[in-house]
């Protein structure tokens, strides 16, 4: 049994657009809390997290675009 994988040009198989940047709004909104109950640490975690859903919201918008 062998598993065939076909890569869509127009990356079907991703998330779109908008949910990763509503995701990068949520982690941002969790930062904002984290900040408010002093978690530092934990903030710039969800920083990290929400640059990761930006940057992959501009890579679909790039391949959107193919």
């Amino acid at each position: 049994m062998s598993t065939r994988h076909v890569e869509n040009p127009k990356g079907a198989d991703l998330p779109s657009r908008q949910r990763l940047l509503n995701r990068y709004r949520q982690y941002l909104q969790f930062a904002d809390m984290k900040i408010s109950a002093g978690d530092r640490i934990g903030a710039e975690n969800d920083f990290q997290h929400a640059e990761h859903f930006l940057r992959s919201a501009a890579e679909q918008k790039d391949t959107d675009q193919i």
